[in-house]
């Protein structure tokens, strides 16, 4: 089937792109001591986590069950769930998991947590596995005190849990748009996750799992010799968010395909909005970026910039998200392209399952 064939909006996944950018990643990751553990939060289809488990990466990080439970089906992982589990409903979901066997690792950051997750673990017959999560300066969940950590980590054995290690996520570097003051933040955040690495050592509890990073920070986590994998998500597709933190690493593999609906002079008007496509990081912009969609609304999208002069109505055009997680968690299938062609359809099998 040709692109042109296809209706709108629709979200095309170039495979050319796809596979290119996993082998970037773990080119960049050679002769280093440091895995790669990417996450589904980025694809959300079995199929993209097949190619990064085949391509090197030793499991799958997952944000929710519902995705953890996507990836069982698909007989994929281990999974390390970097997100605490709360309330009985979940963890009668993950002690499921669990009994089927699936090697599933999650987050813990209090006391609360932990005696939670063991008592649903006992009651199920089952033994479930954590990491402490640590407070690497996001400020959002995690341990602040090294000797909380430890405290946790005795917690955890107390309670018949497997530790494994710790975990921490330095995504407030997006926050600081220069290189030299990013680098610097990022840097402290990992000098935090060595030293809660350093107390656990001490206490006889060295974690077999030091896990951090997302995309931007990669270059310089992977030479930390305490980190032993890291959870880079967004390189798979890259975004227009992403590419400045990193620029020319990875290519645009995600674009929204839009119909020109109406042309007025200075802009046009597509049949894409909110509910197919994002704009939180900024506006979607087309690949030779002569177009970005400056509005939207729900059904429609204003385009503008020096490419509206030729546009017409029913002209296509590819617009590329400015962020592709929140993009692509609004449809259900990508449309899977090498060129021109499209070669096939690959559910989004996870999408807005957020639970």
């Amino acid at each position: 089937m040709h692109l042109d064939e296809i209706d709108t909006p629709a979200l095309l996944l170039d495979l050319d792109a796809v596979e290119d950018n996993i082998a970037s990643m773990q080119s960049m990751l050679a002769g280093s001591h440091v895995r790669l553990r990417p996450h589904f939060k980025t694809p959300k289809c079995p199929q993209i986590a097949r190619m990064q488990l085949a391509a090197g990466a030793i499991g799958i990080t997952v944000a929710k069950l519902g995705e953890a439970e996507v990836l069982a089906d698909a007989g994929l992982g281990p999974i390390l769930m970097a997100n605490q589990v709360v309330g009985a409903p979940k963890l009668a979901r993950l002690t499921a998991l669990l009994q089927r066997g699936v090697d599933i690792t999650v987050a813990v950051e209090s006391e609360f947590n932990v005696r939670e997750l063991g008592r649903a673990a006992r009651d199920a017959g089952v033994r479930a596995a954590a990491v402490i999560e640590v407070d690497a300066g996001m400020h959002r969940c995690g341990t602040a005190d090294p000797a909380e950590t430890v405290r946790l980590a005795h917690l955890l054995i107390e309670e018949g849990i497997d530790y494994r290690g710790i975990m921490g996520y330095e995504g407030h570097m997006y926050g600081q748009p220069e290189a030299g003051p990013r680098e610097t933040l990022i840097r402290q955040a990992l000098d935090t996750v060595r030293a809660h690495a350093e107390a656990l050592a001490e206490a006889g509890l060295a974690p077999a799992i030091v896990s951090t990073s997302g995309t931007a920070s990669v270059p310089i986590a992977a030479a930390m010799p305490f980190v032993t994998e890291l959870q880079a998500g967004t390189y798979v597709f890259n975004d227009l968010h992403d590419e400045p933190f990193i620029p020319g690493r990875f290519r645009f593999a995600l674009t929204l395909l839009t119909t020109i609906t109406s042309v007025k002079g200075r802009y046009a008007v597509a049949d894409c909005g909110m509910k197919s496509l994002t704009n939180e990081f900024g506006p979607p912009v087309s690949p030779d970026g002569r177009l970005r969609a400056a509005r939207l609304s729900e059904e429609h999208a204003i385009i503008v910039g020096d490419g509206v002069a030729a546009l017409a109505p029913g002209d296509r055009v590819e617009l590329i998200p400015s962020h592709g997680d929140t993009t692509l968690n609004l449809h259900d299938v990508y449309y899977v392209r090498r060129g021109g062609e499209i070669i096939d359809t690959w559910p989004i099998l996870a999408a807005r399952r957020f639970r």
